[in-house]
């Protein structure tokens, strides 16, 4: 076997290289030419020679053995025009190969292979290529696209940015190439099985979930992932998505065939299908942990599903499950919540009765602090009354007042400072000044 198989992912780009793959090319056409050059006509002439010695015992002469080789060319002729009518139909038949795909052209390819072109002449031929862009093979439905998917090559590998080809050999893994300074060749037994694009995937999609109180909800989830490290770039800042062979392998081999009950027949499951299985299996874990309010309701600070903590931490719960298989996602929103139209009307009620009680709260706040704004300046202003009566009495020497009035007034004060209702209601310096003023209305009777 010619073709290494490398176990370092680094030469995997440059494990079949153009060399060798134009001496096994050379060697592979040589042989099947010495064969029918030299091998068959040998063969024939010899048995006719010796068919006759035995018969008639003698050596017919050079125009008998003319004569001879004319029938070996004519019967060489035939057997190798029967021996590729034969080939042509087996493969027809074996292979199956779409109406378009001309058989002869593949059996040719492949018993010669490539031929290294002439040194004067190198630019002026060219190998068979296969261009692998936008995650398909350009050309796909002529017949070099179908030999590589189906047989092998050689055929070189043209890959553009964003897009890999998993290699298989023999229906096991052979290796991942990609784009890069030295084209790839594919070689002799090694087929296309998948070409991957390395370009961000988005996928939108509803998911049903149960909260802790048994509701159920539907969320429409929005994801970004890719293939490979995204913090990883290209050293030599060439190429827009630079590829991991290692991580392609893993998500690759993460494919599996599924069986869904609403399909006859069955789909590949691919490693983006993988990723969003990741989104089903975690977010009911974590929505079932929860009560709808605390989904809801932002003051609880226990999830609320559309803050930026929750987010965030199921964004890196989805990372830890999708990265052994070498995918990363990089957004993750939840786009919209619908809870069931009962519930729905159920926090619209709440919601507005709470709403309410806060405008009641807001309301009578105001309105008391309205009384005890007007109350306090009430006070203030009987309290600058008393002082100013409290000041004249006692700058009023001549005791001109009637005893009467003073009696009266004195009565009052007592009458006052001694229900305790009315206390409640006065400030702690109105009372010092009633008490001031009670003292001295007493002198004074």
């Amino acid at each position: 076997m010619t073709f290494p198989f490398p176990k370092n992912p680094d030469e995997w780009q440059t494990a079949y290289p153009r060399k060798l793959a134009y001496d096994d090319s050379e060697k592979r056409s040589l042989a099947f030419s010495l064969s029918l050059v030299f091998g068959i006509p040998v063969i024939i002439f010899t048995i006719i020679r010796f068919l006759y010695l035995l018969k008639f015992g003698g050596y017919p002469g050079w125009g008998w053995d003319l004569l001879n080789v004319l029938t070996i060319a004519i019967l060489m002729v035939v057997i190798i025009t029967g021996a590729f009518r034969f080939s042509r139909s087996f493969f027809s038949q074996f292979y199956r190969p779409p109406e378009d795909i001309d058989p002869s052209k593949i059996i040719n390819f492949r018993l010669f292979g490539i031929q290294k072109p002439i040194a004067p002449l190198e630019t002026l031929s060219q190998s068979r290529y296969i261009i692998a862009k936008d995650g398909e093979i350009e050309k796909k439905d002529e017949w070099p696209a179908w030999m590589a998917r189906n047989l092998g090559g050689p055929l070189l590998l043209v890959v553009f940015d964003g897009c890999a080809l998993y290699l298989e050999r023999g229906n096991r893994f052979s290796r991942v190439v990609g784009p890069g300074g030295q084209l790839p060749f594919l070689e002799e037994y090694e087929t296309i099985k998948y070409v991957v694009d390395l370009r961000p995937k988005v996928k939108t999609g509803d998911v049903t979930v149960w909260t802790k109180d048994g509701i159920k909800i539907t969320l429409t989830i929005k994801i970004t992932c890719g293939i490979g490290d995204p913090a990883k770039k290209d050293p030599a800042a060439k190429l827009v998505y630079p590829y991991d062979p290692v991580a392609i392998k893993k998500a690759i081999e993460r494919y599996a065939i599924r069986w869904p009950k609403d399909q006859k027949n069955p789909s590949e499951f691919t490693w983006l299908h993988a990723a969003w299985g990741q989104v089903t299996g975690i977010i009911p874990g974590f929505i079932g942990a929860r009560s709808i309010d605390d989904l809801l309701i932002a003051d609880r600070k226990s999830g609320q599903i559309l803050s930026l903590e929750t987010v965030q931490t199921m964004f890196q719960a989805l990372n830890q499950a999708t990265n052994p298989f070498g995918v990363y996602i990089t957004d993750f929103q939840v786009i919209k919540m619908e809870p069931p139209e009962k519930v729905k009307e159920q926090h619209k009620s709440n919601w507005g009765a709470e709403r309410q009680s806060i405008a009641t709260i807001i309301d009578g706040r105001a309105k008391a602090f309205s009384i005890r704004t007007s109350e306090e300046a009430r006070a203030e202003a009987q309290r600058n009354l008393i002082l100013a009566i409290a000041e004249g009495l006692e700058k009023n020497q001549s005791k001109q007042f009637a005893e009467p009035l003073l009696l009266s007034l004195s009565g009052i004060l007592d009458e006052s400072l001694q229900d305790p209702l009315a206390r409640s209601y006065l400030a702690k310096e109105t009372l010092d000044t009633l008490e001031k003023l009670q003292k001295i209305l007493d002198q004074d009777t």
